[in-house]
């Protein structure tokens, strides 16, 4: 680490402990009060992470809430989410049983006679599971945990966790450590609500495909124990319910149907306290730079019970290139953007006159036409009525359509590094090693996001290559 990073990290460590050392001075309460109210301010501030939490509520309430409802929502939501952080924060200063006078303990009597697995989330005040210690003195507890960034907080909250009898195991490094403390008695608590990235399985999370990390359901079935799911929410000014689910048995050596079972507890809990979770991180953010899954054959599971029709899909605008033969020419490599994964949605944006040509293209979903007369706000307004895009993917470097979707804030736009108007992409294909003719650099663009494009190359002797890919 530069010495540069180093002083950055230690000056944010002492101001984590100057915050602390201040709350000692408050109660519980005002720092509550004042945590709402650093929430309120975050949500008129954080323009991009409130636009990402109400993207999120969308998805997973936009067919049971009015608009209204769910910026208000959002509003609770950050609210809630500064007062739960410095009341956390609080309670590792104060007397366990000072913490536990605050929260409503909803318990199962039967939870495992020997070790179980706690499947904890961002729900409500997730500090409160590093105190589970002192609730439950018949159990001794442990975390998987993620170093973090800061090694001088990181080896701060290692004590704190220590101090309060909590038995710590990287992720990385200690995982046979953790099957030794659970077969020997002991509870391990796992975050189960983030992405697990290209390595994870890829399962419904309100009707929409996300990452979901498999190591809870192998634990479980590794060992034969239990699992808990737990949430504790919020209820009153400084007052938490703490609900822990009955014990779940894993039945059958399949992890990927337990990972699925998992997500729909964690749905469950959020469903009933939706202001408590942490909607401000972009759980299902597209993952770069291969969002598709065919290149990688990455893991896809649809629960048997699971309704295909309710599923909210990925959706992908292709943008047109102006001339006919040219577009036509994109045909191998949009099938193959098709095929790239199973909740695919495409679009194409196309001139006008080209409308015919993508209607024929039994790939494409829908199509959306333009026109020359049309300004660029005029079309960027059309696409956010169009749908919520995911991912744009150019063809044809047009200032009008890159400026549109630029405006229209599609979050991913891939185009080639050519011409000035490159800037408005943010993700850019490597260049290939040689010339390509249109249809194979087509192709390179759609190898480029993830797609498979080996049964799409024909005749073709050699495979693209290029410097990085």
């Amino acid at each position: 680490m530069s010495p540069a990073f180093r002083l950055f990290h230690f000056a944010s460590y002492l101001a984590f402990r100057l915050g602390q050392g201040v709350m000692r001075l408050l109660s519980l309460d005002c720092v509550f009060r004042v945590g709402r109210l650093g929430g309120e301010l975050a949500y008129r501030i954080l323009r991009e992470r409130r636009a990402i939490a109400l993207g999120n509520l969308r998805l997973a309430f936009g067919t049971e809430m009015s608009e209204a409802q769910l910026h208000a929502l959002n509003r609770q939501h950050f609210q809630f989410l500064g007062a739960n952080l410095l009341a956390g924060l609080k309670a590792s200063t104060l007397p366990q049983e000072k913490i536990w006078e605050r929260v409503t303990a909803n318990v199962p009597d039967e939870r495992g006679q020997s070790g179980w697995i706690a499947l904890i989330s961002h729900i409500g005040n997730w500090e409160l599971y590093s105190h589970l210690a002192q609730k439950f003195p018949e159990y001794q507890f442990g975390a998987l945990y993620q170093p973090l960034a800061n090694p001088f907080v990181n080896r701060y909250l290692k004590a704190a966790r220590a101090s309060s009898g909590i038995s710590l195991f990287d992720r990385r490094n200690d995982l046979l450590k953790c099957v030794r403390f659970l077969r020997e008695g002991g509870v391990v608590g796992l975050l189960v609500d983030q992405g697990a990235g290209y390595a994870g399985l890829w399962t419904p999370l309100f009707r929409r495909l996300t990452s979901s990390s498999t190591l809870a359901a192998r634990l479980s079935l590794r060992t034969g124990l239990p699992i808990l799911p737990i949430a504790i929410t919020t209820c009153g000014r400084a007052r938490w319910q703490m609900t822990i689910s009955e014990p779940v048995y894993p039945n059958e050596e399949n992890a990927e149907l337990l990972t699925a079972q998992i997500n729909r507890f964690l749905e469950q809990q959020i469903r009933r306290s939706p202001a408590d979770w942490l909607w401000a991180h972009n759980r299902w953010k597209p993952l770069r730079p291969h969002f598709l899954f065919a290149r990688d054959q990455r893991r896809v599971l649809f629960p048997p019970d699971f309704d295909r029709s309710t599923l909210d899909p990925f959706r992908i605008l292709i943008v047109s290139p102006a001339d006919a033969e040219q577009a036509e020419k994109t045909f191998p490599a949009v099938l193959a953007i098709k095929q790239g994964r199973p909740d695919t949605w495409l679009t194409v944006l196309t001139p006008a006159a080209l409308a015919e040509v993508w209607k024929d293209n039994r790939a494409v979903d829908c199509v959306l036409e333009w026109h020359r007369e049309e300004s660029v706000f005029s079309l960027a307004s059309k696409i956010r009525s169009a749908a919520r895009f995911d991912v744009a993917i150019f063809f044809a470097p047009r200032w009008k359509t890159s400026l549109a979707i630029w405006s229209a804030e599609i979050p991913l736009r891939v185009g080639r590094r050519s011409g000035a108007n490159s800037w408005l992409y943010n993700q850019h294909p490597a260049e290939p090693n040689q010339p390509l003719d249109s249809v194979r650099m087509n192709l390179h663009i759609a190898q480029s996001v993830g797609a498979n494009i080996g049964t799409h190359l024909g005749s073709v002797e050699k495979p693209i290559s290029t410097t990085a890919d």
